[in-house]
């Protein structure tokens, strides 16, 4: 399965940021995403902080910001939600939904542990009724198996090897195999203790080659020890013998580890088809224990740079209130950045920063960008929670010198190009920021 085929859970994801720029670079939210995943504690969590976007629909992103907010006050207050468990088995799905196919024992045990934690995932929402009413929501939809995570545990042991207790003629064939192989070792004991009195023994070591039991002679001494030579040292001081009165023990070991073999691949068959006719439900729970790592993911973030969540409206003035620049709060301790206030789309549309250089214009602008991209892409921001942002559908970018070799531009002419596709492509839900509009030249 592809990667693309971990929807998010929600419809809607498709808003589209124009910029002349990039906006994760000129914005600097690749390290705000980064910072995220050493919050989420799966693979497929971390994927999914890969992927975020910017929502479309208000509806749907002040949904996502309920979510993250209750995170927040779950991780604050109340024990953590079991998470742990939490594996991609989408591929091992897969593999289970072809006709007359068997997946792994390890397979099968993440399997085990992905029914395990949707379990106790929806017993943690269930035995809290009426507190987080967007988590229970998601949380309803965890289908739990008990019987397939019952018949998984009891055949498959913590480190993905097949129980003895799987089934009786397993267990039968193993017992089996321990015997001979106990009566085995004590008769090549007895060889190569007779062998290395009379001197032709390289050392008193019972070892295996080829899944069988072996001696090692000394290769002067190959000729007076009856057998089969299987392969020699790195040295070739000494060879590995199977000494013929000790074959036909060794082929009725390796006849029941075939056995063995087979008993374990029909277990393992009969585990997988159980797998193939519960994979829907079990694909749709990875979906949403991957959805609930990211959000308790960007909590975890929202706690860090002490968040708050944004009022979000459809259009209205951009209102941000003691806000202060998320990348800053990394690097400094937080009374050291120093938080700005900037209003805009109430009174006027056009705000010009002026002041001297080092004097916080680009970081100010930076602020306002990545904020509002933060806001969208359903994140807390470092900022009272007073704020009010509104769901831009484009963000246009301007900040830096962008000379291009390539394309044999000056500065100040991919800058003009720039501000060319903006007035093109802007309109009235558009947030612009321009830093240093006549730079580039004389």
């Amino acid at each position: 399965m592809k990667n693309s085929e971990l929807p998010r859970s929600t419809e809607s994801y498709a808003l589209t940021m124009k910029s002349t720029f990039s906006l994760n670079s000129k914005l600097e939210f690749d390290s705000i995403k980064e910072r995220l995943k050493r919050y989420a504690t799966s693979d497929l969590g971390k994927q999914l902080v890969d992927e975020i976007a910017p929502f479309s629909d208000l509806r749907v992103l002040q949904e996502e910001l309920d979510r993250v907010t209750e995170c927040k006050i779950l991780l604050e207050t109340d024990e953590p939600c079991p998470l742990e468990g939490l594996k991609d088995v989408r591929l091992a799905i897969h593999k289970a939904s072809i006709e007359d196919s068997f997946i792994t024992a390890p397979e099968l045990r993440s399997i085990f542990e992905i029914q395990r934690t949707c379990r106790l995932v929806h017993q943690f929402f269930k035995k809290r009724p009426g507190r987080y009413l967007r988590l229970s929501e998601i949380a309803a939809g965890i289908h739990v198996d008990r019987v397939l995570e019952y018949n998984i545990e009891q055949a498959i042991d913590e480190n993905g090897t097949v129980k003895d207790s799987a089934s009786k003629e397993l267990r039968e064939v193993r017992r089996s195999i321990i015997s001979r192989s106990d009566e085995l070792r004590v008769r090549l004991d007895e060889i190569l203790k007779d062998l290395s009195k009379q001197g032709y023994a390289q050392e008193e070591i019972i070892t295996t080659r080829e899944g069988r039991m072996v001696i090692p002679v000394k290769v002067e001494h190959k000729h007076h020890v009856p057998g089969f030579i299987h392969s020699s040292s790195a040295t070739g001081a000494t060879v590995f013998v199977e000494p013929a009165e000790t074959l036909e023990m060794n082929n009725e070991i390796r006849s029941l580890r075939f056995s063995e073999q087979r008993q374990i691949e029909k277990i393992l068959r009969a585990l997988t088809a159980q797998v193939r006719q519960a994979a829907t439900q079990i694909h749709s729970n990875v979906n949403i224990l991957a959805q609930l790592d990211l959000d308790f993911a960007k909590a975890r973030y929202s706690i860090e740079i002490i968040g708050c969540r944004p009022e979000i409206t459809s259009q209205g003035p951009l209102r941000l209130l003691q806000a202060r620049h998320p990348i800053l709060l990394q690097k400094h301790k937080r009374d050291d950045v120093v938080p700005i206030d900037i209003e805009l789309g109430k009174k006027f549309n056009t705000l010009i920063i002026t002041g001297p250089n080092a004097g916080g214009k680009t970081v100010a602008l930076k602020t306002v960008g990545l904020l509002s991209l933060m806001a969208a892409c359903a994140l807390h921001i470092p900022a009272s929670a007073d704020s009010q942002i509104p769901l831009f559908r484009q963000i246009f970018i301007d900040i830096g010198d962008e000379q291009s070799i390539e394309n044999d531009l000056s500065s100040f002419t991919s800058h003009l190009l720039n501000l060319k596709q903006i007035i093109e492509q802007v309109d009235g839900c558009s947030l612009v920021l321009i830093d240093e509009i006549g730079a580039g030249t004389d």
